[in-house]
């Protein structure tokens, strides 16, 4: 195939591309399938591209806003959809995805597994991960489809690096930021699209571009010839150049003999008891712009390295041809979202129209002040004069100009707006509101906890989506650690607790650490996991939950029939639980030091302590008696002191009273008759007082008998305590 010089460079012909056989082939294949995707991903890639346009709030369709525009009509529209979006994204910002990772077969175990997790989420931690999982959920959400890529990079770019570490690579997670640009297998049928055998990523780029960044290739200078070739590839100015994965497939026989040996072929005279054909899957990447590869690339694994994410899909027969179709969360939300639009713009229409209503009145009442009339409706006027007509046929006065009063229809529009909005809930399979948990005087925990189940249970099934690309990209990256790290290098691994840990890669025994801690990871191919991905509450609900259950452990912990040196541990951890800051710590490290050396010295401390706060709660107790026999004495006291003050009350009155026989009375009989009276009284008080005073005496001895039965029935409690725990 001879290939001519660009009729805008021509100072140079361009050397004849030469391309052998079987690469003319590959090329004739990728041709041929980037029209077949193209076509078949038309009307998927459209219907998305509405989706956006409603997202971005303009549902107006290109005709209807011209139109509007051109009669000067408004073209409104109020964003219902965003704040389901942001709910069904955020619902998944707050509950965190992290990869599980198991053993399954092989080498592998517990400690393998441990280790190989750990790994993945260093790879996720350098390629922030977690916000291209979540960039590609909003796109999901938004438009129905989205994807990203796990690829490879050098592990360093340094320069001056002479030893054989600049070769070595690491894994990457990658967003594809335009979902448009990827093509993917149609025919794969898995949930997760891990079936697809082929792809295309595309990126358009103008021929100056081209030439700089591939200056390798065969040509870069294109032809009439080529464009003519390469129609969909090849433009005046621009280049389209993508990536085309495919996936290579080999079989190969296996044989079962008798005696149990597995065998690829089989010997003279063998007969197989059992027989299969297994498939072994092989990875290419090709970049190419139509008429040339430009570079080939093995993918280690048995994916493609880009992975979908699809949330809810149909299948439908249209014209006798089953379509796919993958739906957004807006999808069927568009014409109630379109419907909501018309009414708002014909609300406003209306409204515009209000204060244009015009006067109307007889001919001739508008001339004197006409300029005023005419711009009534326009500028606020204090007042108007009219000139008086007479009807020709009464001869009386015609009544002044009338201005009939617009009422805008803003009621009906307010309940089929509420229609609209509603039918947009329903589309979204979003809780209309309001219920009657949700009024403000009924709002509880566990109502609005009952809320929010049912806004995710309605987008669930693109949370579904979002874990099924999450775990497929798992599956990947654990299938490429093998081959990107299969030599001696120092990398970091990230725990649970997102804390960080510096190990060797595959070194052949244990070594310390900075911790000091003996550690040992080497990659081992032959170790088989599996990858799924963990989910749960959000941050701030764990906190609550684990808060809630150390007040209960805590408020039981005296009551469990622990030794005290687990029971010390267990406290130390549930002080760790509440989160306390470095206080919280020392306190824990205090308790149950993590240090065996300081162990026993910190259990005698503990001990010792224990035996001074019983040595001091039974001199609290004595203290305790004495004060009570103190305030004892006191009560009697104050009941002696109340005596002799009633005493001397009863003499003064007996005074009092004989300064009255005298003066009363002078008759001798009257003055004895008046103190016999009186001396009875005072006998009577006396004796009255004699017994008030023998009841407070066996008041205050019943009360020191009490006092010393008390003082003795502590000193008993205190001999009867076990004596503290020596650690």
């Amino acid at each position: 195939m001879s290939m001519y010089a660009d009729k805008d460079d021509q100072q140079q012909p361009t050397p004849p591309l030469v391309v052998s056989e079987s690469d003319e082939e590959l090329l004739t294949e990728i041709r041929d399938t980037y029209t077949d995707f193209s076509m078949r991903w038309k009307d998927i890639k459209d219907e998305r591209n509405i989706d956006l346009q409603y997202i971005c709030g303009d549902p107006w369709s290109i005709e209807d806003r011209k139109q509007r525009k051109a009669d000067g009509r408004p073209c409104i529209s109020h964003d219902e959809l965003s704040q389901y979006v942001n709910s069904c994204v955020n619902s998944v910002r707050q509950n965190k995805r992290g990869m599980k990772v198991e053993p399954r077969g092989g080498t592998a175990t517990e400690k393998t597994a441990e280790d190989r997790q750990n790994h993945i989420r260093a790879i996720e931690y350098e390629s922030k991960a977690p916000d291209i999982y979540l960039n590609a959920f909003q796109e999901l959400v938004e438009g129905s489809y989205s994807f990203f890529r796990v690829g490879s990079a050098y592990a360093s770019d340094d320069a001056a690096c002479m030893d054989a570490s600049i070769f070595d690579q690491k894994i990457t997670i990658k967003p594809i930021a335009n979902p448009n640009c990827v093509l993917f297998d149609p025919d794969c049928r898995e949930p997760d699209w891990s079936d697809g055998e082929r792809c295309f990523v595309v990126e358009p780029m103008t021929r100056a571009d081209f030439k700089r960044k591939w200056k390798r290739a065969q040509i870069t200078d294109f032809t009439p010839d080529h464009m003519m070739l390469a129609k969909d590839w090849i433009q005046d100015k621009n280049v389209l150049v993508a990536e085309f994965w495919k996936v290579l497939k080999t079989e190969s026989h296996k044989y079962e003999l008798e005696d149990g040996r597995v065998v690829n072929t089989l010997g003279k005279g063998e007969k197989p008891v059992n027989e299969r054909v297994v498939v072994t899957r092989k990875v290419m990447q090709y970049m190419t712009n139509g008429v040339e590869i430009l570079e080939r690339n093995v993918f280690p694994g048995k994916h493609l390295g880009i992975i979908p994410m699809i949330g809810l899909q149909r299948w439908v027969e249209e014209g006798g041809i089953v379509k796919r179709k993958l739906f957004s969360l807006v999808r069927l939300a568009r014409d109630p979202q379109l419907s909501l639009a018309f009414l708002v713009s014909q609300q406003m229409e209306e409204a515009g129209l209000t204060p244009k209503t015009p006067w109307v009145g007889y001919v001739g009442q508008f001339e004197t002040d006409k300029e005023a009339w005419e711009n009534s409706t326009k500028v606020p006027t204090s007042m108007l004069q009219i000139d008086v007509v007479v009807d020709g046929a009464s001869g009386q006065i015609l009544p002044p100009p009338q201005h009939p009063q617009f009422t805008p229809n803003f009621q009906a529009y307010e309940v089929a707006k509420d229609s609209c909005r509603r039918a947009i809930q329903a589309a979204m399979g979003i809780t209309p509101l309001p219920t009657a948990a949700q009024r403000d005087s009924e709002k509880s925990g566990v109502a609005l906890e009952k809320i929010k189940q049912q806004g995710d249970i309605g987008s669930f099934h693109f949370v579904d989506g979002f874990d099924r690309a999450l775990s497929l990209c798992g599956r990947i990256v654990d299938s490429q650690i093998p081959v990107r790290y299969d030599t001696e290098r120092k990398e970091s691994l990230r725990k649970a607790d997102d804390s960080r840990m510096m190990v060797t890669f595959n070194t052949e025994e244990p070594y310390p650490n900075e911790k000091g801690e003996m550690v040992h990871y080497k990659v081992d191919p032959d170790a088989d996991h599996d990858v799924t991905v963990s989910d749960g509450p959000s941050q701030a609900s764990q906190y609550e939950a684990a808060a809630e259950f150390v007040d209960s452990l805590l408020a039981a912990l005296p009551t469990l029939p622990i030794a005290p040196p687990q029971a010390q541990k267990i406290l130390a951890l549930a002080i760790q639980m509440k989160e306390l800051g470095p206080k919280g710590d020392q306190i824990a490290e205090i308790i149950s030091p993590t240090n065996p050396d300081q162990s026993t010295q910190m259990q005698q401390q503990i001990g010792q302590a224990q035996q001074q706060m019983a040595a001091q709660g039974q001199a609290l107790q004595e203290l305790q008696g004495e004060l009570q026999k103190l305030r004892l004495e006191k009560a009697g006291h104050v009941i002696d002191n109340e005596y002799k003050a009633s005493m001397q009350r009863m003499e003064i009155e007996a005074k009092v009273a004989a300064a009255e026989i005298a003066t009363k009375s002078q008759q001798l009989d009257e003055r004895m008759t008046f103190v016999t009276d009186i001396w009875q009284k005072l006998q009577d008080q006396a004796h009255e007082a004699g017994l008030q005073a023998s009841d407070q005496q066996h008041d205050r001895t019943q009360a020191d008998a009490a006092a010393q039965a008390a003082q003795a029935q502590q000193q008993q409690a205190a001999a009867q305590e076990p004596a503290p725990v020596q650690a």
